[in-house]
């Protein structure tokens, strides 16, 4: 299988695996509030020693706005492109991809990216979510920092190839280039 396929595969599945990472990512969450004590590490060194404390009702509260939030940027914005000014859209070519004419296949392609961005970032999340998890309930309360800085890295990469394919999705087509 060429890399082509693979992403025509996980284009159709991104919507599904978007909504199964943000519905994972609220369930540990609310997990955490469960397992967790009153006071939770809410973040780490660089050692990854503890070096922040909070409230477990409010980490939950703040975790899982953020995380509605998150879904709602990446879900919502695309729809909403064309209510912005152009000058206010940061995408390759915009004036070619913000023709009325071209409205329906941006908005695809947008939504696309957005929903595969989503799925990493809420993966990220997930990763970072368990890491935290399993700290606060270990003495002494330590992030396994080396697991946190591979998926950091993964993100990383992921981010630097989901970049390139959006400026290659957003060229202006070649039959196109010449009129």
């Amino acid at each position: 299988m060429n890399v082509s396929t693979c992403m025509n595969y996980f284009k159709g599945k991104s919507r599904i695996l978007f909504f199964l990472a943000f519905i994972a990512n609220v369930a540990l969450t609310l997990l955490s509030l469960a397992m967790l004590p009153a006071k939770v590490a809410c973040h780490f060194g660089i050692n990854g020693v503890a070096d922040g404390w909070m409230d477990n009702y409010v980490n939950c509260i703040i975790m899982t706005g953020l995380l509605i939030f998150m879904f709602c940027v990446f879900y919502f914005l695309p729809r909403l492109i064309f209510l912005f000014p152009p000058g206010m859209v940061n995408l390759p070519n915009k004036e070619y991809w913000l023709r009325p004419g071209m409205k329906t296949l941006t908005i695809k392609k947008i939504q696309s990216f957005m929903c595969g961005f989503g799925v990493a970032l809420f993966l990220l999340l997930f990763t970072a979510g368990l890491l935290t998890l399993q700290a606060n309930l270990s003495k002494p309360v330590k992030l396994n920092i080396y697991v946190f800085y591979a998926a950091l890295s993964i993100f990383s990469v992921y981010l630097a190839g989901w970049t390139i394919m959006l400026f290659r999705a957003f060229r202006i087509p070649r039959d196109e280039q010449h009129q």
